[in-house]
């Protein structure tokens, strides 16, 4: 018997009833505004004292996916709508700066894919002109910057800042695969050579080979380290692939980097930020959001890691609940844990297909 399935064995699963009510909890947070601003936008987090981080456009964008599969009351209606009218207001600008906090017009590819897709989602749920129109123009500015050949630069310079140190998010490339999402969207929205963007993704990934005994994807060029979620980004773009375009391949190589992530997998059940390619974690402090990244893609993959059970137990051990509400705390472990809102929103649909409905559809991952 392996660790992890003696581990399995020893903590208490997690019933369908149980990962259905969590699920519902952590969606009536997200529909509520937990991490709102008065303008519509949404921030990465809420501190333990209730104040919010900056407000963050590739968050926004992935909360417009949220509602746009959601059943809304009155109240909920207007904040989806406030945030989609945040961000199409940013894109109708011409700004596409993804960190206002940073004032630095930094552009990140992978985030102008979350808000394309969340705009163009919630456009299509609302019948709204104006949002589909947003859509379609970050989907053009998206595809101004992505090559024609060879991997693209996560940054819409081409290079990383200068006197910044190399990291997935700014020079590498496997996490830019789930841009096949929005790019997938933008095709159904009309957006000439979108679909044949997301496929040149797909094919330069495929086309690297793959090593027997490391990780078997680079997040970050020249780096021992890989990171836990951008490679759960990587299988989730070529999950969404083969489930949109029915490619075999790419499901074979998210399930081989699924299963090399699960291999990761700490003694306490969850997973932390970084792994060696060939030697294992990097460090025992846990993530939540990989944590549900993880479980997310052993379901749509239908896989059964040993160590799932124990892993879903941590995720629904690491939840801040109150009122019938429930939000994902980031790192459990630290003194004062912020409540997360992507991680929730990865955390919600990990619970869901741990649950009754155990299935999702490519386009409403988020």
């Amino acid at each position: 018997m392996s660790s992890h399935q003696a581990l399995a064995d020893q903590t208490s699963q997690v019933p369908p009833e149980r990962a259905d009510r969590l699920a519902r909890a952590l969606a009536a947070w997200l529909r509520g505004g937990g991490t709102q601003r008065a303008d519509g936008a949404y921030c990465g987090w809420q501190a333990p004292d209730g104040r919010l981080s900056y407000p963050y456009p590739e968050i926004t964008g992935y909360i417009l996916t949220f509602f746009a599969h959601e059943t809304l009351d009155a109240s909920e209606r207007q904040r989806a709508d406030a945030a989609a009218s945040w961000l199409a207001d940013r894109i109708d600008s011409g700004d596409y700066s993804c960190r206002p906090d940073h004032g630095d017009g930094g552009v990140f590819l992978f985030d102008i894919g979350m808000i394309t897709h969340g705009l163009l989602s919630y456009g299509r749920r609302t019948g709204d002109q104006r949002l589909l129109s947003s859509g379609r123009a970050a989907a053009r500015f998206l595809l101004d910057h992505l090559p024609t050949r060879g991997h693209p630069h996560p940054l819409a310079t081409g290079r990383r800042p200068e006197g910044t140190e190399p990291t997935w998010s700014n020079s590498g490339s496997a996490h830019l695969l789930k841009l096949v999402q929005a790019l997938i969207s933008a095709d159904g929205a009309g957006v000439t050579g979108a679909a044949q963007a997301a496929e040149r993704l797909v094919d330069t990934v495929l086309d690297d080979p793959c090593p027997p005994s490391a990780a078997p994807v680079t997040t970050c060029p020249d780096s021992d380290l890989v990171s836990l979620h951008a490679a759960c980004y990587a299988a989730e773009g070529l999950w969404i692939w083969d489930t949109a375009r029915r490619r075999p391949q790419a499901r074979e190589r998210a399930v081989r980097i699924t299963e090399w992530v699960w291999q990761q997998q700490l003694t306490g059940g969850g997973f932390t930020t970084y792994a060696h390619r060939t030697g294992g974690p990097a460090s025992d402090r846990m993530q939540s959001d990989v944590l549900a990244q993880a479980i997310r893609l052993a379901k749509l993959l239908d896989l059964r890691p040993d160590g799932l059970g124990s892993a879903v137990s941590t995720l629904a051990n690491s939840l801040h609940t109150y009122d019938d509400k429930a939000a994902v705390l980031y790192r459990p472990q630290a003194a004062e844990p912020h409540r997360n809102s992507w991680s929730s929103m990865f955390a919600g649909q990990a619970l869901r297909l741990c649950g009754a409905e155990a299935a999702l559809a490519w386009h409403e991952l988020v």
